[in-house]
Formats: structure tokens, C-alpha cells, sequence
């Protein structure tokens, strides 16, 4: 069994745990869509011009009033791009998709009583995530692919607003304690590093 099929099935028995969990008391399960702008340091393009998807689910524990645990299962797009924009066709960009998990930690303010749910909150945690897809028309990462790193991790911060109980949005940055690739051909570097914002929509089961 290779890497990924591993991961896959990692992340559908997560989906059925969410399932499963959605159901007691304290958990809350929620259905995620958004948009990543991203960038890698160090391939020559600058600016958050690589946009993507990332989409999926996210399951929060309510700790008490004021602290919740949150765990995202997530398929996400990063790279970079020498112009703004999602595709990689005309332009010099890189492509690089994701399987993710962030696990973070919840301060939520300004309680709704009436309808049970917070207005605002802030949160901090950690991110794995599992390379399965590379493509680049960047001239200096082009025969590179197989050299990128599978595996991701690194930090995750952002705040929250929720419009009413079920819809929420979620802005975060995330950066990462990984080289995304090592290699004596980049341009003046020897590494390069991935960080990226996401804007996003969240239905609150």
C-alpha cells in the first residue's frame, strides 16, 4: 500500500468518525469551502498571486463557554503564481495539492444567547499536510517534481466571524516549519518555504 492510499483512507475514516461524533452532545461538525492565496519563498515569484481551493470538514468540541477544539479534514491548493489567478496555463506558476489536517484550539467572544452561538473568536493550532500532486511551468522547478516534500507542517493562526448560528467565515495564516523542496538548482537558495492566507465559508451542521 503506497503513501497516499494510506492517507486517503486515514481521512475517509475521519469522515465517518465526524459522522458518528456530529450526533453527541458536544461535538459540532461543519461542511467548509474557501480560497487559498499563496507563495513559495525562495522560486523567484513574489506576492500571494497563486490561488486555490480548499474544501472540506471540520469538526469542533465545545471545551466550555469560552474554549473549543477544532479538527479540519481538508483537500487544499497551494504554490505560486507570477501573476493572480487560479490556473497554471500562459504563466510561470507551480501547483501543489493537498491533504490536510489542522487540529487548533478556539477563543470564541461575544455569545448569542438566544440562538446558542458566538458573533467573533480567534484561534491558533497546527497543520499536517500530505503532498500528492506537484505540476510546475516554472523553468527553475521543471524536472524537480518528484524532489518535493510529501509531508507539511507548521503553524496555523486566524479569527472568525459568524453571520448567523450556521454561517460562519474564517480568515488564517499558515506557514510552515518544512522546506517544501531542497535543492542545489534553485535560484540564489537552496530551499524553498511555503506560507499562505485562506478565506473561507463554513455551514455549521
Amino acid at each position: 500500500m503506497n503513501t497516499f492510499n494510506m492517507n486517503l483512507k486515514v481521512f475517509c475514516l475521519l469522515f465517518f468518525s465526524v459522522t458518528a461524533l456530529h450526533g453527541q452532545q458536544k461535538f459540532k461538525a461543519s461542511v467548509v469551502m474557501g480560497v487559498t492565496a499563496s507563495q513559495l519563498g525562495g522560486d523567484s515569484l513574489s506576492g500571494y498571486d497563486k490561488l486555490g481551493l480548499s474544501t472540506g470538514l471540520k469538526l469542533t468540541y465545545d471545551l466550555n463557554n469560552l474554549f473549543d477544539l477544532n479538527l479540519d479534514m481538508l483537500y487544499t491548493q497551494r504554490g505560486s503564481r507570477s501573476t493572480l489567478g487560479f490556473s497554471n496555463s500562459g504563466t510561470s506558476a507551480t501547483a501543489l495539492d493537498y491533504l490536510e489536517l489542522p487540529f487548533y484550539v478556539g477563543i470564541n467572544d461575544w455569545y448569542i444567547e438566544k440562538e446558542d452561538y458566538h458573533k467573533v473568536g480567534a484561534f491558533l493550532g497546527l497543520s499536517y499536510a500530505y503532498l500528492f500532486s506537484v505540476r510546475t511551468s516554472n523553468n527553475i522547478l521543471q524536472g524537480q517534481e518528484g524532489a518535493f516534500n510529501k509531508h507539511d507542517f507548521g503553524p496555523r493562526l486566524g479569527l472568525y466571524y459568524s453571520f448567523f448560528k450556521n454561517l460562519t467565515f474564517r480568515v488564517y495564516y499558515t506557514d510552515s516549519f518544512l522546506n517544501v523542496l531542497d535543492s542545489d538548482q534553485l535560484f540564489q537558495t537552496n530551499a524553498l518555504d511555503s506560507f499562505n492566507w485562506t478565506f473561507r465559508i463554513e455551514y455549521n451542521l
